[in-house]
């Protein structure tokens, strides 16, 4: 997992040096139509008890949600959106106030919202796609994770990478423009997000980690559960587990970074059965 120069995560009250390391990032899904967890995190003292549970696991940052963005997902007014996670960032905010958050959003008023409440990290699927995103990225200077949403393009097998790199060429670009350094901007192939969703186009997102390294920026591994394990192995939810895990450490032999997760635990054992095994090879 070593690299020949330093990379760094950095934000709002924190520094990751992820030179050598991944680091965790637990999903809080907070929706009932979530593709995997919909519904599971469903009280304030629950949500509690994980992320303390999990700090003791190594999560480094915490992701609220207050949309599903599986495919053909229902959309929801900004209200109701951000009314289902207003109060869990509160009560989170308030007993975990070191906490490093991020929250999952590509509407407009959610982001401002959050930024307003003290969010540390916006994760935009649209790859903050609207003037309207650029502005308050440029007036409160989050990190960032922009994502390639393959939902957005006429993908092809043949020019997918070239299409994600001109992609993540002009979205850091114009993040950059906003006042963000690159240790600020992270960026995902969006594995999973695709027109076609076939097991060919994850495949190809996959792959392409490596020659996304060529941005020296952080890359996030976010496949957590998803559907490629059901067109590999018929995997059901509940069965995905071990090829998510897999594929994780494939991605972050790779050049990932940042492994978003549902399953912190078993993926602090990955990390270091990883670690185990790059010492023994070294």
């Amino acid at each position: 997992m070593s690299r020949t120069q330093p990379l760094h995560f950095k934000g709002a009250h924190f520094d990751f040096d992820i030179s050598k390391d991944p680091i965790i990032y637990s999903i809080l899904n907070l929706t009932p139509d979530s593709f995997y967890d919909g519904g599971v995190n469903t009280g304030i003292d629950q949500v509690l008890h994980r992320i303390e549970t999990e700090l003791t696991y190594g999560a480094k940052i915490f992701e609220l949600g207050g949309k599903s963005s599986k495919p053909h997902f229902d959309d929801i007014s900004a209200d109701e959106e951000w009314n289902r996670v207003a109060p869990y960032l509160k009560a989170i905010q308030e007993r975990f106030p070191k906490a490093v958050l991020a929250i999952d959003s590509n509407t407009d008023e959610v982001i401002e919202r959050a930024l307003q409440s003290g969010i540390q990290i916006i994760n935009d699927i649209d790859g903050f796609n609207s003037q309207t995103k650029l502005d308050l990225v440029g007036k409160y200077k989050p990190s960032v994770v922009t994502m390639f949403n393959g939902r957005n393009f006429d993908e092809q097998p043949q020019t997918l990478e070239d299409t994600m790199t001109s992609f993540f060429t002009d979205s850091i670009q114009r993040l950059e423009e906003q006042g963000l350094d690159r240790e600020n901007i992270v960026i995902d192939p969006g594995v999973g997000f695709s027109n076609q969703n076939t097991l060919e186009f994850d495949l190809i997102k996959m792959r392409a980690t490596k020659q996304l390294r060529q941005f020296n920026a952080p890359i996030m591994i976010a496949i957590s559960q998803k559907s490629f394990a059901k067109r590999l192995f018929d995997a059901g939810p509940d069965e995905r587990l071990i090829p998510t895990l897999l594929f994780e450490a494939y991605m972050t032999q790779l050049g990932g970074r940042i492994i978003r997760v549902h399953n912190v635990k078993e993926t602090q054992e990955l990390v270091k059965t990883y670690q185990l095994f790059q010492d023994i090879l070294n």
